[in-house]
């Protein structure tokens, strides 16, 4: 089984953003790929260094994206946002010394929360976005 593994299920309907997704889900597998590997320390932190800043990247560009749009639900979602920022945090650092024990509980912690921020969360802002974008481009155009 796949833990990692994006379906149409997590999509939010933008582009942009299910490619990233996408992105993210295939990063956290490389992560786990490392961790189950057994030994290979450097390939464990380069996906995970990899992983922190794609998320972090990814983070920032829903934020910028969900401000702009006034979006009703953003200090909510990125509450969430800072919720995986923190407790990613406390792992990143036992996980780069070699704990592998902190190296699988992130793992069945991103899984989980990933699969469910992005089949509710980034759904809700996804179809709130759709809807504004529409409103944006009818109110562009002459009457």
């Amino acid at each position: 089984m796949q833990r990692f593994k994006w379906t149409k299920a997590h999509a939010v309907f933008i582009p942009e953003v299910d490619a990233e997704h996408r992105n993210l889900f295939h990063m956290a597998g490389e992560l786990e790929a490392a961790v189950l590997a057994n030994g290979d320390e450097t390939r464990v932190q380069e996906a995970l260094r990899a992983l922190m800043a794609a998320v972090e990247d990814h983070f920032s560009y829903e934020e910028r994206r969900m401000r702009s749009a006034r979006y009703s639900s953003y200090a909510w979602h990125k509450q969430q946002h800072d919720t995986l920022r923190k407790r990613a945090g406390w792992f990143v650092p036992r996980v780069e010394s070699g704990d592998r024990e902190s190296a699988l509980l992130l793992l069945e912690f991103l899984s989980g929360w990933l699969k469910d921020h992005t089949a509710l969360a980034d759904r809700m802002m996804g179809a709130y976005l759709r809807n504004y974008e529409r409103q944006a481009a009818r109110a562009a155009v002459p009457a």
